[in-house]
């Protein structure tokens, strides 16, 4: 089983996953890794799609050898360009489209799948705000755009919710909940996601 942890920063997602067996995390990809100057939109979507790629195949090797991997943020993270033109922020819709059919591409060769169970976790922003004030170890530099990006990433997986019930929990899961496995490439269940998404 492949879970994401997922939520805005400062909303406990370090927390659940360091009290999880390291040898199931599959951790984020690190902040320095940008594709290079002088890269398009295009070679920069093919760029991130590649980096979801690899947490996939990471994410399914901890599964095959732990029976679940829990990953810190969705490798299919094409929820940050979608959030980002939904809260008006830099990358355009057009730019989201490029990343979308990347995206698309990948999960038909079964490079990057939907995970099993997404645990999406989204607190008010005075709580966010108490919670990054009370952890002195980390900076959290862009945390005033992730305030901004809550909502929309709420909406994002809500319209997953709708389309396929159970496969999105608003809280972090404890060990009462099932390993249910469940169809992670499906073009027809990512397209009825996508067409549920609010327009930008």
């Amino acid at each position: 089983m492949i879970i994401v942890a997922e939520g805005p920063t400062a909303v406990g997602k370090s927390h659940y996953v360091g009290n999880l067996p390291s040898s199931q995390l599959v951790g984020e990809t690190p902040g320095h890794v940008r594709p290079h100057d002088a890269a398009d939109s295009d070679e920069a979507s093919r760029f991130w799609v590649r980096c979801n790629e690899e947490r996939w195949a990471e994410a399914l090797g901890r599964e095959g050898d732990q029976g679940r991997a829990v990953c810190d943020t969705d490798p299919l993270k094409l929820h940050f360009a979608w959030t980002l033109a939904r809260a008006s922020l830099y990358p355009t819709a057009d730019e989201f489209v490029r990343q979308l059919r990347t995206t698309r591409s990948a999960i038909g060769r079964k490079t990057l799948g939907i995970a099993d169970l997404v645990a999406c976790v989204i607190l008010p922003e005075a709580v966010l705000r108490q919670q990054r004030m009370r952890d002195f170890s980390r900076r959290r530099r862009n945390f005033e755009v992730h305030v901004l990006l809550a909502e929309p990433l709420r909406e994002w997986y809500a319209a997953l919710d709708s389309v396929d019930p159970g496969r999105v929990v608003w809280q972090w899961p404890d060990d009462s909940f099932r390993d249910d496995r469940r169809e992670r490439y499906d073009l027809d269940l990512f397209d009825t996601w996508m067409s549920r998404l609010p327009s930008l």
